[in-house]
């Protein structure tokens, strides 16, 4: 499938095999990683194919790959993970492979981090167990499209299938003239303490399905004098 296919199909996977991914699907996952491109040039981003081994998680992987995930201490950077890797766990499901976003896991000890930047997140990913893709975007549990944008937008229909942290969805779409306004839900301070590192990361994800689904058309800015919507964080402005 292509990447555009495999936004409709993926799901999380958290059954692994415990062999080994094949090296060619290895060397094809490492020369995708390096084309990869932030939507925001200057935030930081690193990461690093790691032995499970090398990590601690609250559940027990039985894949021996992750990729561990670096970020400068800023949301921008966050958002750039987002954006970028999910581009890399479509392309991983779509040589056959599973992956899971992990925000609760850490390095074991003595792993090195790059200077000036700290784990951001996880992503197991190996040979899945009998895990099927889903089959169409009905198999997918969220919000509505009406609940995440102020006008209908087919387009949309994209991010309302993004995964999220705990299911959170925290994005919402508003439109003016043609441009498509894009929001981070604002947290409470009890939700700012488990969502806080992930939301960010979560809204680039969202950003990664609308750019894979329209990679011609598709347009970040921030305004200089960003709108105003209560309750929530302005993101950026998107043009398709």
């Amino acid at each position: 499938m292509t990447l555009k296919e495999m936004i409709f199909h993926r799901r999380s996977v958290r059954s692994y095999c415990a062999d080994e991914v094949d090296e060619t699907s290895m060397q094809a996952i490492r020369t995708f990683m390096a084309g990869l491109h932030p939507l925001l040039p200057g935030a930081g981003t690193e990461a690093r194919i790691i032995r499970t081994s090398q990590a601690n998680f609250l559940q027990k992987w039985k894949t021996p790959h992750a990729l561990a995930i670096f970020a400068e201490d800023c949301d921008d950077a966050l958002i750039n993970v987002g954006f970028m890797y999910q581009q890399l766990d479509l392309y991983m499901q779509s040589l056959g492979l599973g992956s899971c976003w992990v925000g609760l896991g850490w390095l074991a000890d003595g792993e090195p981090v790059p200077e000036g930047m700290r784990l951001a997140i996880l992503l197991p990913f190996g040979n899945p167990a009998g895990v099927p893709l889903r089959e169409t975007s009905a198999d997918f549990k969220r919000k509505a499209l009406h609940e995440i944008t102020d006008v209908p937008d087919v387009r949309l229909e994209v991010v309302r299938i993004a995964p999220s942290a705990t299911n959170s969805q925290p994005w919402y779409f508003t439109h003016e003239a043609d441009v498509i306004h894009v929001w981070r839900e604002e947290l409470g301070r009890i939700k700012q303490r488990t969502l806080g590192k992930m939301n960010p990361i979560d809204m680039g994800i969202a950003l990664a399905h609308l750019y894979t689904a329209n990679p011609e058309r598709f347009v970040f800015s921030r305004w200089q004098e960003p709108p105003v919507r209560e309750g929530y964080i302005y993101v950026g402005s998107v043009k398709l």
